[in-house]
């Protein structure tokens, strides 16, 4: 089957390459949702292949109005105008002549331009004229019909509301429905999709983010592997930290591909420990992503000169990268995508996460926060990609508490780092409390960090102090 490219970023992966040609598209959502930038963002796209739109407006804004709107999107070209960008004004058709003249009207532009896209903006206003159901129906089943002869791909835009969607005349005719919507949260004003039908293909369902953007719309996938997703072969390789006496306790060190927890209170070296990990690889020419939701890489960067550890010359040759977002402008539905992103555009074989403690409180939605990390890890592991995610303890001197969002479960391994009160002072205790397929070592040692980097100590052997 034919289809039509929308050029829109994402979208086509959505729609498994694209809008079936020749289909009738209704585009819904409330006013401002972005149904008008969505559906001339791809006419626009469109006349970049060489294929012509004919644009007609009902009683939505004007056609000056509109093209001066545009004009601040990248997307948006001038020369296209008048060519392969033809406007009309149905709207006066319908204020002189009445909705008799509509059809007629149609199929007399459709006869002079021969456009390959159709698009009535807005639809919903048609109807709104129509004097009862029944005269409207019957019209919409007569252009149904007059649009399956003329071969021309249509969007009708309307402003409906959802609960419409599924009981109005005009969505039993449509072969495909995309729903746009805005959901208001405490920071940030989020744009979702969802495309609720679309005979002749395959698309991913649920709820997409999008968002407006001097480019146009940006379309970000949901993260919820399903199915052979979930299918991916486990390698037996093992990833160390280069701290001599932590990977003794890990058996060589972490499994190929693994999730890794590293829990632990504020100062007890989360940080210093994930960062090791990567150095490890970079030395070992791995390539490396430290994602920084707490400190800019300039930071991350002295810190390790004080454990001893240079890092320039592996972020100068691309075997280790770090990228600090700050937390404040963090956006979930939007960062999952783009992590998988850089990922694959890195080559990523060791990933960081510092820390998840701060993508938590990004969000609302606690169940969301736990959906998507699952969703992320699932993929990293189908990519081999050995992960850490570090997670703050509040409470300092718990022995029990990895993370108060209950996501351990979706770790392989898991790293407790500690403090423990012994003779009036404070010692940092390490402990591995899970390792999935690892014959790991059971003790809590203690360890430092000194200049010269991460040292393991001996096996704490006072267990009172742990109380």
């Amino acid at each position: 089957m034919d289809k039509l490219k929308t050029g829109i970023k994402n979208l086509d992966g959505i729609l498994n390459g694209g809008i079936p040609v020749y289909s009738l598209n209704i585009v819904s959502g409330s006013p401002g949702s972005g149904k008008t930038i969505f559906v001339q963002n791809i006419i626009f796209n469109s006349a970049r292949n060489g294929l012509k739109s004919l644009y007609l407006t009902t009683i939505s804004e004007s056609q000056f109005k509109m093209v001066r709107h545009l004009q601040e999107f990248e997307f948006f070209s001038d020369d296209f105008l008048g060519d392969k960008f033809i406007y009309g004004d149905l709207g006066a058709v319908l204020r002189k002549q009445g909705t008799d003249e509509v059809l007629g009207y149609l199929t007399e532009m459709i006869k002079k331009h021969q456009p390959n896209i159709l698009v009535i903006d807005s639809f919903k206003a048609i109807r709104d004229i129509f004097p009862d159901e029944k005269t409207f129906k019957a019209f919409v089943f007569d252009l149904a019909a007059a649009l399956s002869i003329w071969e021309v791909t249509v969007f009708l835009v309307g402003e409906y509301e959802e609960k419409e969607l599924t009981i109005l005349s005009e969505f039993a005719i449509a072969d495909g429905i995309f729903h746009l919507y805005g959901q208001e949260e405490k920071r940030f004003q989020k744009r979702y999709l969802r495309i609720l039908k679309m005979r002749g293909t395959n698309f991913e369902q649920g709820e997409h983010l999008f968002r407006i953007s001097p480019a146009g719309i940006e379309v970000y996938p949901r993260i919820k592997p399903e199915g052979k997703e979930l299918q991916y072969e486990v390698k037996p390789g093992k990833k160390g930290f280069g701290i001599t006496g932590l990977d003794e306790m890990l058996s060589g060190g972490l499994t190929e591909g693994t999730i890794t927890l590293i829990s632990g209170g504020t100062g007890t070296g989360k940080t210093a420990l994930a960062l090791k990990f990567l150095l490890e690889g970079a030395e070992k020419c791995e390539n490396g992503l430290f994602l920084s939701f707490e400190e800019p890489a300039s930071q991350l960067i002295d810190n390790a000169r004080h454990l001893g550890w240079e890092l320039d010359k592996y972020l100068a040759d691309g075997r280790l990268d770090i990228k600090f977002v700050s937390p404040i402008e963090l956006d979930i539905d939007k960062h999952a995508f783009e992590i998988l992103d850089m990922v694959n555009k890195n080559k990523v074989d060791r990933f960081v996460i510092d820390s998840i403690s701060l993508f938590e409180s990004s969000v609302s939605d606690i169940q969301k926060y736990r959906d998507y990390l699952w969703a992320i890890g699932q993929q990293l592991k189908k990519r081999h990609i050995t992960t850490i995610f570090t997670v703050l303890n509040e409470d300092l001197f718990s022995p029990v508490v990895v993370t108060k969002a209950q996501i351990s479960l979706m770790a392989d391994n898991i790293i407790i780092l500690r403090y423990v009160e012994d003779n009036s002072s404070i010692k940092k205790v390490l402990g591995i409390l899970k390792a999935r397929g690892i014959n790991h070592n059971k003790d809590l040692r203690e360890y430092e960090i000194t200049p010269n980097g991460i040292n393991i100590l001996e096996k704490l052997d006072k267990g009172n102090i742990l109380r």
